[in-house]
Formats: C-alpha cells, structure tokens, sequence
C-alpha cells in the first residue's frame, strides 16, 4: 500500500514557542515519490502521476533506490500556478506526456520531507533530522535538475515573514514542529497551516490616483492620462474601539472608471474588503476590495 502523506491542520496564528519553522504554501498538487527500480509519483488520493517525466528523471538522477519523498509538485514560471499545473497533471488520456518548450515551461517538484531514504525508514525521527538528511541530498539539486526539482526553503515564524510571504503571492504558510515524526494521514501530528484570509466592513473614505505610466494612467504626449483611480480610502471601526485608515484596490477596471469619473457617488459607501488578517494596532493586512454597498445596509 502506498503511504499517504502527512497533512496539516489549520491554525488562525502563528505558534508563539520556539522549536517552530515556518514554509511558504504553494497552490499545486500535493505529490509523492518513490524511487525503486524507476520512480513512482502519486496524489493523497493514490492516483499515479506519470504526466512530467522530467521530473521522475531528475528525482531517478539524485536519490538512491528506496526513497520515498514527500512534496509539491508547481508552476512556479508563469502567474497561473494553480491552473497550469491543474491542466498539465489532469491529463491522463492517451498516455499524455508534458513536453517543456519555451513557451509552456516545466513545473517543478518542491520537495519538504523524506520518508524513506536508501530503505532506511526515517519517519520516527524529528523532522528537524529529517530536514537535515534532505539538505544533504538536495545540493545542487536545483541546478542540475534545470529548476524542475528544489528544496522549500524554511524559516522562523514571524509576522514580518509572513506579511513577505503573503505580499510574494504565496497563500498562506505552513508551520511545522521541528520534533515532529512523519505520521503518515494524520492532521494532528505536529504541522499547521495558516491562510489567514478574512472580510471586514469598512466606510469608503476617498479614493487615491492611479500611479503614472500605469495601466490606468497611461502617459500620452509627455503627460499622464488616468481614467480610472489607483483604489480607495477607507476607514474601519473595529470593535474594540480601534480605528484604521487606510488604502486597498482590486476592483474590475469598470468599478475604478466609476470611481474615477464619479467618486462623489461612493464616498461614505460601506465596502466589503478582504483582508490577511488585522495587526495589533488594528492595520489590514494586504486589504481588498471585495464589492461596494449603501451605507444603510449597516446592521446596527
């Protein structure tokens, strides 16, 4: 039987006590690897994954016969993470095989655990072992696999890195126990995984321009020609009694020509934004907007 992989239970902040570290959530497909006498991939579910043979080839050039590795397989070249490596691992129809150009690059394997390594078993050691034996037998890795195979980097948890990571496009983290064994379909063994996505009702306070040269301020004859803005103003309330200006966009180009071309008509509109979570002195982090609303929809 195939072993599944460990999984992460969800957290609403990060862990306080030391012995953490903490690794960027990637969006792809959450895949397995074992190497015997070739190389055998396969998803939480068991299903095989043989559709990035450059992938199992470079795993095949880099570990020894009875290593089992744990990871995610990515795109990590294009900004449609998700939906390419989606499309390019569904394929199973006519014995489908990824072929790398130019224009439709590779994905890549990103490697965060070793469950087996050379037909030593390795899941009762701490992760933090664990970690250490992947290090070893990852150098160069990336290079040599033309960036088809990495190693996830780690780092302590902190609010600094995890707003970096956020505002870099990640999802969220994942953190991990560094004296946690490797067990394997369970959510309780040590890992945690944080996407800190929530929504808050704020008051539209003004809007801010688009930034010249931009896509909504195009420079045309020397000058910048917006027609559309930049985002909004706004202000929160917490509950608490804090009170939070600021600044947040993400609307559809029509909402911010509205905005641009009658921006009386939304001030003091309530807005719905979503937010990475609020920092102690009530700040959003990497607010946006979500939609637009009448003031009197307020529930008391």
């Amino acid at each position: 039987m195939l072993p599944k992989p460990m999984l992460a239970k969800k957290m609403s902040r990060l862990p306080a006590r030391e012995g953490w570290w903490m690794e960027p959530k990637f969006d792809g497909w959450r895949i397995m690897s074992g190497l015997d006498d070739g190389v055998l991939m396969w998803t939480r579910t068991g299903a095989h994954v043989a559709q990035v043979p450059y992938i199992a080839e470079a795993i095949a050039g880099h570990f020894p016969p009875g290593t089992i590795l744990d990871g995610e397989i990515v795109d990590l070249r294009s900004d449609r993470q998700w939906n390419r490596t989606q499309s390019i691992l569904s394929r199973t129809r006519g014995d489908f095989k990824h072929r790398p150009s130019e224009s439709d690059p590779p994905l890549t394997y990103v490697l965060f655990d070793v469950l087996c390594l050379a037909g030593t078993d390795m899941r009762h050691l701490p992760l933090a072992e664990r970690r250490r034996e992947l290090e070893d037998r990852c150098e160069g890795i990336t290079q040599a696999s033309g960036g088809t195979v990495e190693l996830i980097p780690t780092q302590p948890p902190s609010e600094e890195g995890l707003d970096a990571l956020l505002s870099y496009g990640f999802e969220g983290v994942v953190v991990k126990r560094g004296d946690s064994r490797y067990l394997c379909g369970s959510r309780n063994g040590g890992w945690g995984k944080i996407k800190p996505f929530a929504e808050i009702e704020a008051v539209c306070t003004g809007t801010y321009p688009a930034e010249p040269g931009s896509h909504y301020a195009p420079i045309i004859e020397g000058k910048p020609r917006p027609w559309a803005v930049g985002g909004i103003r706004f202000r929160v309330q917490h509950d608490d009694g804090r009170t939070f200006n600021g600044r947040a966009a993400g609307m559809n180009d029509a909402v911010r020509r509205a905005l641009h071309e009658s921006p009386a008509d939304y001030l003091g509109r309530l807005v719905e934004l979503t937010h990475w979570g609020v920092t102690d002195t009530g700040a959003l982090r990497h607010p946006q907007v979500r939609r637009f609303r009448a003031l009197a929809d307020k529930q008391p």
